[in-house]
Order: structure tokens, then C-alpha cells, then sequence
């Protein structure tokens, strides 16, 4: 049994990516389960009196430098001898820090290690990377992994991880409170919502959502609205967004980062979520937060076949599911589901459901088991 669990991360709210949703929520839900929890965060991250926020005093990133600050950073602050630490290598950065320089931590120290997905694409393809992350692998007492597809992947990477292996799905964010007295923000209630909610960037395919909504007949395509939601993270991606906008003949807004609260009023005024990613060649939709938070809202779902995706979405039930490759079945779920009202009622419910069996105490307490 660990003394305690130190967290490491590059991804703290108010960051608002997956990685950064796991590590808030597992550590509050860890720390009200009485587990003695520490988190190493970024500089800026949000502090929170419990469970304790060690802050770094750099923002963190994947470069060399960061790596090694962030050893000498563990070895200062958690290297006593007397004490068994259970250092979580929650998100890709902190995992690379640890592929380079984890030789220079104290031996008698428990690992753990979250994979999330990209770390199967990022960490294989440089021979020598490759042979540092077989080896950090065999230092982890204890690798988790978010998805099926995660754990496939590792499994063909390191057969002997296989023992190793904990596949844990995620659970949605805590719902923020709602006040139904709160005007709506969409007031034109002719018109289908659909949501969009992921960081600008390639990989979560906003483009591919666009290009199937404007393949719609015209008339549908002047009841629609597409609301994006998401910070700017590659600015060509975004004025591609902008460009594709020109030609649907629907409305578009593209509302950039917004507070919880307003995040929380877009999904009660949405009719449809739509998160569309794309497989890059170092990048995957390892799992997908935001599709049981859509779902706990009661939204139904329009999604892509990559990665961890299906864990998150069951295709027929709570969502429609269309390979990224191929457009019309991608046009044909949306038409199927704008035209369909019973079935987006359906799949609400069951969506609702489906969401509810996730939990983060749940999760905490498979993690952390002897804690």
C-alpha cells in the first residue's frame, strides 16, 4: 500500500481537454473517498482546497527541458526514503518526461500510467522512443487504459503488460447545475440545435461535420444551426472551418472557449450532439469525455468509428457511429436523425442511462484499490 498518490499532469482545468477532465475528477473522486492524494499541475491551473494542488512554477509541455524540470520537480518534493509513493503518470507529457528521465527517480516508488491513446501512435515510431516506452512500461506496476481499443494496441505493443492492464472507461464531467429560469440562449426554437464541443484542431474533424451538413437538401439546411465550442488550437484549421461555412446554407456560430455555465445552457438547448474525429498519424480519439457528457444531458449522438469512440458511444442505442472515410454515411446519419424525432427521443433516454453507469467514485475506486 502507497503512503500516498502523487498525480502528475500537464492538463489541469481550466483546461478543459480529456486528459485534463480525467485527472480533476479522478482526483476529487479519489480524495472524497478518503484516498491521500497529492497533484502536480501546470503553472495556471485552478487551485482547489482538497484535494492538494502542488503547482509547478512552468506551464509544462512535451519538450526536453520541461521533462527534466519535472523530475528534479519530484525528486525535490518526493524523495523520502521513508515514505512509498504511487506516482500516477497521468497524461502524455508527464509520460514522455518519464520515458526520458525516469532513471532519475527514487527506486522504491509505485508507477502507474494512464494511456489515453495517442501515446500508442506518438511513442512507437522513433525506434529509440519505442525502446524507452517497452522499457517504462515494464516499470509500471500498473497500466490503465481508457478504452478497448487502448487495450488492444498495448497489448500487440507489450504482450507482457497484459497482467498489467486495467481497462477502466471513463464517466462525464460533473454536470454543472442548470437554472431553469435562465432565458435561453438560442431562442429560436424552429430551428435544430446541433453541438459541437472539442478544441479546433484536425483531429476532432469539425471539416467532416460541415461537408455532411451542407451535403444536406437546402431547405433542411436552412432549419439547422451548428454551434461550435472549443478553443482554437491550429488557426488554418479554423479559417478552413470559416471557409466551409460559406456554403452551408444553415447558420453557424463558432463560439470559441466559454465558462462551464454557458457550456451547461448549450447543451440544454441542443437537439443533437456531433463530434466527428479523425485518426492523425500520431493522434487518436483515445476515448471521448464529451460524448457521455452529451449523453447525461440527454443528447443523442453523431460520432465517428476511430479509436476509443465505441466505448463511449453505443452505436444504435445512444448514437449513430459512421467511418470518417466515407461522407455519405456520415450525411445519412444526420439526415436520419434531424428528420427522426422518436429516434432522437430514444436515444436520449438511453443515453441518459447509459452515462449514469459511469461514475467517477466508480473509477476511483478500481484505480486506486489498496488506497
Amino acid at each position: 500500500m502507497a503512503d500516498k498518490i502523487i498525480l502528475l499532469t500537464h492538463e489541469y482545468p481550466p483546461i478543459r481537454g480529456g486528459a485534463g477532465v480525467y485527472c480533476h475528477e479522478l482526483a476529487m473522486a479519489a480524495f472524497e473517498l478518503g484516498a491521500r492524494i497529492e497533484v502536480v499541475a501546470p503553472k495556471g491551473s485552478i487551485y482547489h482546497q482538497d484535494p492538494k494542488l502542488r503547482e509547478l512554477t512552468w506551464e509544462g509541455s512535451q519538450s526536453w527541458i520541461s521533462s527534466l524540470r519535472l523530475l528534479f520537480f519530484i525528486r525535490k518534493f518526493y524523495n523520502r526514503k521513508d515514505k512509498k509513493l504511487l506516482l500516477h503518470v497521468a497524461d502524455i507529457g508527464v509520460c514522455k518526461a518519464f520515458i526520458r528521465f525516469g532513471f532519475l527517480l527514487p527506486r522504491q516508488n509505485r508507477i502507474m500510467v494512464t494511456i489515453h491513446g495517442s501515446e500508442l501512435l506518438k511513442f512507437t515510431r522513433n525506434p529509440i522512443e519505442r525502446f524507452y516506452f517497452h522499457l517504462f512500461l515494464r516499470k509500471c506496476e500498473t497500466i490503465h487504459v481508457l478504452s478497448k481499443f487502448n487495450y488492444e494496441k498495448c497489448s500487440e505493443f507489450c504482450p507482457f503488460t497484459i497482467s498489467k492492464l486495467k481497462l477502466i472507461p471513463g464517466a462525464p464531467s460533473r454536470v454543472v447545475n442548470y437554472d431553469p429560469q435562465k432565458a435561453r440562449i438560442l431562442e429560436d426554437t424552429k430551428i435544430l440545435q446541433i453541438l459541437c464541443v472539442g478544441r479546433i484542431h484536425p483531429r476532432k474533424g469539425q471539416v467532416l461535420l460541415l461537408r455532411a451538413a451542407s451535403m444536406l437538401p437546402i431547405a433542411l439546411q436552412s432549419k439547422i444551426q451548428i454551434n461550435f465550442i472549443g478553443p482554437i488550437k491550429d488557426k488554418r484549421y479554423h479559417q478552413k472551418i470559416l471557409s466551409l461555412s460559406d456554403k452551408f446554407n444553415g447558420k453557424i456560430k463558432i463560439m470559441g472557449d466559454i465558462s462551464e455555465t454557458e457550456l451547461s445552457a448549450f447543451y440544454k438547448n441542443s437537439d443533437i450532439f456531433c463530434l466527428t474525429p479523425n485518426t492523425l498519424k500520431d493522434s487518436v480519439e483515445g476515448f471521448g469525455f464529451v460524448y457521455l457528457e452529451a449523453s447525461a444531458y440527454g443528447l443523442p449522438i453523431i460520432a465517428t468509428r476511430v479509436g476509443g469512440v465505441e466505448d463511449a458511444v453505443l452505436d444504435g442505442e445512444t448514437g449513430l457511429l459512421s467511418n470518417p472515410e466515407k461522407l455519405d454515411e456520415l450525411k445519412q446519419n444526420l439526415l436520419r436523425l434531424i428528420e427522426n424525432k422518436k429516434l432522437r427521443t430514444e436515444m436520449s433516454k438511453r443515453g441518459q442511462k447509459w452515462s449514469a453507469q459511469h461514475t467517477w467514485s466508480k473509477i476511483a475506486e478500481e484505480i486506486y484499490p489498496d488506497t
